[in-house]
């Protein structure tokens, strides 16, 4: 019975993480750069796979970034993550601290068909010599955040009166996902992946200005529903043996349908002071009030090249390379707004990288990954020096600890909890622009077919 009560729990708590992330959107976030285009990029992955996104494929996981990754899944996996961070934001002399944390990810892999052939090889001895062909065909269904909307900044001028404009955004968008990969032999898997796009975004400006006696603001409320789809396409080819083996992975996304449907209210307001000195505040006046619909809007493509070098059971080393064009990107309700095109290289190395057990070990040893990625983001900036990249940069140190257990059949599966921090930096606070410094903690679970399992005796 232990299985039901795992699916409903499952079910619950992947229904309520839609339910919240569809209200949400997501937002545990303090940028003034997610002001722009969509938002803050999550580039969301399982944390197992550190910088790889291209090339992380094991017999429990695999990447979002790559669906061919999923190629060599061969046990059905649950994967759920968790993260918290805490930082601060500065530019000029000012200072701002914040804490916050959110859900990652939820995702469900699983074995659709497999089948291994057996294929004989020459041999010059009497003896006959045989090769395993494997074939595969899995899935997984994931949900996790996209983008991040969050800001909350202040302008004021004393010239030649005081007034004041406050800017505040809130949600996101986030991406319900179906993954499909095929395991072609030893050396190839080809993958495709299509997720739906849903999330909210809202900004609010104040502009207040002083009125005779009274206090008098505009408001100016947007909010942008965003509906669509995201695919992306992938291989991943493995070469050499077990004491040295080369993996090449590359991946293509593209987007499709993507609407989005603006809200806007504009209003004028004013503050009244009462006679018990409490101020009450007014509607004067609706300046506007309009629902566009839902209009198309262009997205950017991505593709991504990756490598990785592994020595038997001992350690891996990858090399990864993500573009995303965002040059591209046109939105009515960002009129304006140029972004320019993402780039990501990272690098990965990893203690102990296999996730799955081996069969000579006593206890299975613990995967220790460190890494980094350097980004030049979509926010791009003119000032006096021309021409102005958002820079990101990304250190992180991770483990894991792996939950081992026997079955009746003297099968042995494994669940491993992960955990990871990282330290991100973004930005300079020069010229106006803000330097972001974050420390964030994450937690993940890889849940492996154990919790599927039903005991032969009670």
């Amino acid at each position: 019975m232990r299985i039901k009560y795992f699916i409903f729990i499952l079910g619950s708590l992947f229904t309520g993480s839609v339910s919240w992330a569809q209200s949400s959107g997501q937002n545990y976030t303090i940028s003034p750069y997610s002001n722009f285009g969509l938002g803050e990029l999550l580039n969301q992955n399982f944390i197992q796979a550190g910088a790889n996104s291209q090339t992380h494929s094991g017999a429990y996981s695999f990447s979002l970034f790559n669906p061919a990754t999923l190629g060599n899944l061969r046990y059905a996996t649950v994967d759920f993550g968790l993260n918290g961070r805490t930082g601060n934001i500065s530019s000029g002399d000012q200072v701002r601290s914040f804490n916050g944390g959110s859900f990652s990810y939820l995702s469900l892999a699983f074995n659709n068909w497999k089948k291994d052939k057996v294929k004989s090889m020459p041999s010059s001895s009497s003896k006959k010599k045989t090769k395993t062909v494997p074939f595969a065909w899995n899935s997984a269904l994931s949900l996790y955040p996209g983008t991040s909307v969050g800001y909350n900044y202040l302008f004021e001028s004393t010239n030649p009166f005081t007034t004041r404009t406050i800017h505040s955004g809130s949600g996101g968008v986030n991406v319900f996902e179906l993954s499909q990969s095929l395991k072609l032999g030893n050396h190839i898997s080809l993958g495709f992946s299509s997720g739906y796009l849903f999330g909210q975004i809202r900004d609010v400006s104040i502009f207040g200005f002083p009125d005779s006696t009274n206090y008098m603001f505009v408001e100016d409320d947007k909010s942008v529903l965003i509906r669509g789809f995201q695919h992306r396409a992938g291989a991943l080819f493995s070469f050499g043996k077990d004491s040295a083996k080369h993996t090449f992975g590359l991946s293509y996304g593209f987007h499709s349908v993507v609407r989005a449907g603006q809200n806007r209210l504009v209003r004028t307001l004013e503050a009244r002071t009462l006679q018990n000195n409490l101020q009450n505040l007014y509607t004067i006046d609706t300046v506007l009030d309009i629902e566009t619909g839902m209009n198309k809007i262009s997205m950017p493509a991505s593709f991504g090249l990756g490598y990785q070098f592994r020595f038997r059971r001992l350690f891996s080393l990858g090399l990864d390379y993500r573009k995303q064009l965002w040059g591209n990107y046109a939105a009515f309700f960002n009129p304006g707004i140029k972004l320019s095109d993402r780039t990501d290289y990272g690098v990965t190395l990893t203690l102990n990288p296999m996730d799955e057990k081996s069969v000579r070990q006593k206890r299975m040893r613990m995967p220790i990954r460190i890494g980094g990625v350097m980004s030049e983001t979509q926010n791009a900036f003119i000032g006096t020096g021309g021409q102005r990249i958002i820079k990101e940069q990304r250190a992180f140190v991770g483990f894991g600890i792996p939950i081992s257990r026997r079955y009746f059949d003297n099968r042995v599966l494994r669940s491993i909890v992960h955990f990871q921090a990282d330290y991100i930096s973004r930005g300079e606070n020069l010229n106006g622009l803000a330097r972001e410094q974050y420390l964030v903690f994450s937690l993940s679970m890889n849940l492996g077919d154990i919790w599927f399992q039903r005991r032969k005796f009670d």
